[in-house]
């Protein structure tokens, strides 16, 4: 008989370790780490431009924002200047917000590889002549 408890108690350790998730950060999705802007769209004018990665960067890490903002096309609208900024993140009904520099700067998705700021939509309600910009890792 304690055997076959002793044998029970066995299982049920091995089914829980195995069934427990790993906590693998190098496939969660998160902010943090280094993102290229690839398309910015939107805007009075209906602008749609895309960037080769490099060209404007968006690093996370720890409520600091650094952008690395090489683009030279004049009055195009191409996202944040190059600087350090101060960043949060806030989560409204089930929807992203971003914040930065203590103004929200509109809703977010994020997927492992891509993620797209949405100006239009924000925590006070829609907009129409925001931009959209999306990047990837």
């Amino acid at each position: 008989m304690k055997i076959r408890k002793l044998s029970l108690v066995v299982v049920s350790v091995i089914v829980l370790i195995t069934s427990c998730n790993t906590d693998d950060r190098t496939n969660q999705e998160t902010l943090t780490g280094i993102w290229n802007v690839r398309q910015i769209s939107g805007g009075v004018a209906g602008i749609n431009d895309e960037y080769e990665p490099g060209t404007i960067t968006w690093s996370f890490n720890n409520q600091i924002l650094i952008v690395d903002n090489n683009e030279n096309q004049g009055n195009t609208y191409s996202g944040l200047e190059s600087g350090t900024y101060n960043f949060s993140t806030i989560e409204i009904d089930g929807v992203n917000y971003i914040i930065i520099n203590n103004a929200e700067y509109g809703s977010y998705t994020l997927s492992i590889d891509s993620l797209t700021i949405n100006q239009n939509q924000t925590s006070s309600g829609p907009g129409a002549d925001g931009f959209i910009l999306q990047f990837e890792k």
